[in-house]
């Protein structure tokens, strides 16, 4: 799920086939191992489910069911009766669920003050991404809020990687990373805080000014609104030599 929607068998991807089905299996994938009612499976495919929703959507099912058959013991990894639906996942088969295991450890690591091992297993779970998740998804079809989600959850994961290298002085890895993190979401206030605070503590104090400046330029010109009250702390205390809480 964290890029193109992507199904291997013993290495080997899977032709998962149109856009409509993917966005079933989209679903299904969102919940897996959770029964899904029907309707409420439709209506994630469908903003507006047409008179042909149902038995289409029992087309679907039934094609995925055939591509998602275990080619050994011939049970399908979709599970479904009249009422609900169930995909059946294996522990460490979807990314997500990898991705959300090792950020639990690397919470757990950051919690007992080893804060190198986290940003290890940070690094294990960012390179599970291959792109924007759930790729190809219109912006009008209802698992797009998934995305965004994950996407959002992403973002979170890598501000907090990005902390933790500036926490352990490790300026080199966290400038320039950050640098185009911010240029790539110029008003993701978060990123330029953090961009702030690595020049500063890398003794490269007008160039973190700079950034808030650039910054504030930004949001003024753009969106006619000041930085919030995160950003303009963290100037000011930049410009009065004082981070010391």
């Amino acid at each position: 799920m964290l890029g193109p929607l992507e199904v291997r068998i013993d290495g080997v991807p899977v032709n998962l086939g149109g856009s409509r089905q993917q966005s079933v299996l989209a679903a299904l994938l969102a919940n897996a191992g959770r029964p899904l009612p029907r309707r409420r499976l439709g209506s994630m495919v469908w903003n507006d489910p047409p008179p042909s929703a149902g038995p289409n959507l029992r087309t679907y099912l039934r094609r995925l069911r055939s591509v998602l058959t275990d080619p050994l013991s011939l049970e399908s990894r979709v599970i479904a009766d009249r009422r609900q639906v169930t995909l059946r996942t294996e522990p460490g088969e979807l990314d997500l669920e990898v991705f959300d295991g090792l950020c639990r450890d690397a919470a757990g690591a950051r919690e007992e003050g080893d804060a190198k091992q986290a940003i290890g297993l940070y690094d294990r779970a960012l390179r599970l991404w291959r792109g924007s998740p759930l790729e190809g998804v219109d912006t009008d079809n209802p698992l797009y809020a998934t995305a965004v989600e994950l996407t959002e959850r992403r973002y979170a994961v890598e501000s907090r990687r990005w902390g933790m290298l500036v926490e352990i002085g490790d300026f080199g890895a966290a400038i320039g990373e950050l640098r185009a993190a911010v240029l790539a979401n110029p008003f993701r206030e978060r990123l330029a805080e953090l961009l702030m605070l690595a020049l500063y503590k890398d003794h490269r104090r007008w160039e973190a000014l700079q950034i808030y400046v650039e910054t504030r330029d930004l949001m003024i010109g753009e969106l006619g609104l000041e930085p919030g009250p995160e950003l303009q702390r963290t100037h000011r205390r930049i410009l009065e030599d004082d981070l010391s809480q």
